[in-house]
């Protein structure tokens, strides 16, 4: 296992001061930025009565999912291409470091609007952590933006030790190359996007985390071979793990069926699931936890 922790840059003199929402925060906190899959909820091209129910309440509107844990540094998990509207709503105004998952646009999109804000800014560069087998994307499609951003090719058993917490990387059922993170904070979390049941080396690693954030990108599927998890399959998922907590994650609204896209669950089902199930809670856009000690699961704003 290899230790991946970059160390601090100098500060300089003509660099602005960073400006963190959370720097008389006791303990950190996680931030779900975005919880849709793919699409943005509404889909723009979608009349379907879960759509038009988002039109009409603020509340269930989703942006591209991705996480930003707020501690001593602001830490994100991906940055996609909502990323400056998600960063608005929840007043943060300086990124340190972001941890890359797999490199599917609605994952990496907003990372070059980053560069250019960290240019804008006079940030220190941001410490980017993307799995090694695509790190060469940097250089073909970003090179323009490599002095505003440090590089950290990282591979499943690394460890990324962090100023607020240990981060262990662990492999994901998605992609060739795609990857998870086990955030050692007091409240231990496993973020799993996308996939489906991950390697038995992720399994063994996560069986002592107490609480479990993974995909659940259709509501219902009709088909095989899709490396995205069903609401079903991911409750079936987190049960067999044992972990006290879950929270679904990536959430089209949709289903799959006769391959068609379809209307899914409406905000009463989704609610009533929940009631169904202790400890399983729907990821919405804002949703705020405490990572320290003794906290409680957050309740759904559906």
């Amino acid at each position: 296992m290899k230790d991946r922790g970059a160390g601090s840059v100098a500060k300089s003199p003509e660099m602005t001061p960073a400006v963190r929402p959370d720097e008389s925060r006791e303990s950190p906190q996680a931030v779900f930025l975005g919880s849709s899959g793919c699409v943005r909820i509404p889909a723009f091209f979608c009349s379907c009565v879960n759509c038009q129910a988002s039109r009409d309440r603020a509340g269930l509107r989703r942006t591209r999912a991705g996480l930003a844990v707020l501690g001593k540094e602001v830490v994100l998990i991906d940055a996609g291409p909502d990323i400056e509207e998600q960063l608005a709503r929840e007043k943060v105004e300086r990124i340190d470091r972001i941890l890359i998952t797999h490199w599917h646009f609605d994952h990496i999109g907003g990372i070059g609007a980053l560069g250019e804000i960290a240019s804008i800014c006079r940030w220190h560069p941001i410490h980017v952590y993307v799995p090694s087998g695509v790190a060469f994307h940097f250089d073909q499609e970003l090179a323009y933006m490599r002095s505003r951003l440090e590089i950290h090719p990282i591979v499943p058993g690394d460890s990324l030790n962090l100023p607020d917490a240990t981060w262990k990387v662990v492999k994901t059922e998605h992609t060739e190359h795609s990857i998870g993170f086990l955030g050692l904070y007091p409240r231990r979390f496993v973020y799993l996007l996308d996939g489906v049941v991950p390697p038995a080396e992720t399994r063994e690693a996560i069986r002592n985390v107490d609480l479990l954030i993974t995909e659940a990108t259709l509501d219902a599927l009709d088909a095989s071979g899709w490396k995205n998890f069903s609401v079903s399959q991911a409750i079936d998922f987190w049960q067999q793990t044992g972990i006290p907590e879950c929270i679904l994650t990536h959430l089209s609204c949709h289903g799959w069926r006769n391959k068609e896209l379809v209307p899914g669950m409406s905000p009463d089902e989704r609610f009533s699931l929940e009631a169904a199930q202790p400890g399983l809670r729907f990821a919405y856009d804002g949703m705020r936890l405490p990572l320290g000690p003794r906290s409680t699961a957050p309740k759904s704003n559906e």
